[in-house]
């Protein structure tokens, strides 16, 4: 994507100035976005701008001034063929990052662009990709009190535990605590390699998509970090300006942002989720994993 470099001029959005780093960071998000976009298309794969980039698409036409990352989720079934073609699709200097391509754990995947550097975790191996990036979640059936139950959801809470807290699910079973699932289960998931366990956690979510009237974040729902969102609300998609492009929102993106942020129409300025990242965006990451010395506050 060609960005005229009279976007790079930093200005006073909402009162909060916008410098010229910010601006490249944000020019990255955009390149990585386009790209994104590009093998969506190519796959007929279904997403949208969620969280900040979505409040920023419909308040500000843009990002929000303070932020500095893209959100974007898809449906289950999508994003399960998305974990299939991206090591496939996004080739140097793009790497697409998830449990199974970095050993992490998380339950969504970002998209890097390996020439920057956007170092969330300092302690980590000199191999794993800390580029700037964007966020890829995953939408998934949570209960709605009629289709989907609260059973459901703690078997699937369970079996998270089995990737994420591995250590405590152990002495669980060894102290003989009861869990839904039974234990041979849950002790024979705890056998296997994470990236496996992690597996048969998105398989049981594929295995209820669209049996809910309700979606969300799974992992987020079974920590009982965000609220649901109607399923409807994501059926259609409406395109709305994002700086220099247009971006796919929800049809329902007014309830969406009803939902999660309340009034949303009055900018209140705060910190990005990112906001202890350290970004720079004309170095790759690489050179400060070799020279960590480097690294320090990095004002955007």
């Amino acid at each position: 994507m060609s960005v005229d470099e009279s976007f790079l001029k930093e200005e006073m959005r909402c009162g909060f100035l916008v410098t010229e780093k910010r601006k490249k960071i944000w020019r990255t998000g955009l390149e990585l976005l386009q790209k994104f976009d590009e093998v969506c298309k190519k796959y007929n794969l279904k997403y949208f701008v969620e969280y900040g980039t979505l409040l920023g698409a419909v308040r500000h036409q843009g990002f929000i001034p303070w932020d500095d990352d893209i959100d974007l989720v898809m449906f289950r079934d999508d994003y399960m063929k998305l974990q299939e073609i991206g090591p496939l699709e996004f080739q140097e200097p793009y790497f697409f990052q998830n449990t199974y391509t970095d050993l992490v754990v998380w339950g969504f995947c970002k998209l890097r662009d390996d020439r920057t550097t956007g170092i969330e975790f300092t302690d980590m191996n000199p191999d794993f990709h800390q580029g700037i990036f964007l966020d890829v979640n995953a939408l998934d059936d949570v209960p709605d009190g009629k289709n989907f139950s609260q059973n459901i959801l703690q078997v699937q809470r369970e079996v998270w535990q089995t990737v994420a807290n591995s250590v405590n699910m152990r002495y669980y079973l060894s102290e003989g605590v009861q869990f839904q699932v039974e234990s041979d289960i849950l002790m024979d998931l705890l056998n296997l390699p994470v990236r496996e366990r992690y597996r048969q956690f998105e398989l049981l979510a594929l295995s209820h998509f669209g049996t809910s009237e309700k979606v969300n974040f799974l992992v987020s729902e079974i920590c009982k970090r965000s609220i649901s969102c109607r399923r409807e609300w994501y059926e259609d998609i409406v395109y709305l300006p994002f700086e220099h492009m247009t971006v796919p929102a929800p049809a329902g993106y007014d309830e969406i942002l009803k939902t999660r942020y309340g009034d949303y129409h009055k900018p209140v300025q705060g910190g990005s989720t990112h906001q202890n990242t350290f970004f720079d965006p004309d170095t790759p990451y690489r050179y400060y994993m070799e020279h960590p010395e480097k690294i320090q506050d990095y004002t955007i």
